[in-house]
């Protein structure tokens, strides 16, 4: 398995987390609680968006100096993506943040 591959793995179960956690956040009966479960999902988003962009980063320049310019630029478009999908989590979560707990 390719380590970018892994990378993407990771962060599909860190987006699962912090999917859960705004489930729960959502669906909890607690507001504090949820305002906390609210963020930290937003940082997990966040941290899973920036991690992936960093891996893409570096997997894309090691495919480009190894000669492969097709898979260097596969690797940073994904790369790109799941940094706007993280950024996409956060922002999304600040917006609920907003609706909801913010008089």
């Amino acid at each position: 398995m390719h380590p970018f591959l892994r990378s993407l793995i990771i962060a599909i179960v860190g987006l699962i987390i912090s999917g859960g956690l705004l489930a729960l956040a959502l669906l909890g009966e607690n507001s504090e609680l949820s305002v906390i479960q609210m963020l930290l999902s937003g940082v997990i988003a966040a941290a899973v968006g920036i991690f992936v962009f960093v891996q893409g980063w570096r997997w894309s320049q090691r495919s480009w100096h190894a000669g492969s310019s097709g898979v260097s630029v596969l690797i940073a478009l994904a790369g790109g993506v799941a940094g706007v999908l993280g950024a996409g989590a956060l922002a999304g979560v600040v917006v609920l943040l907003l609706l909801f707990y913010v008089n």
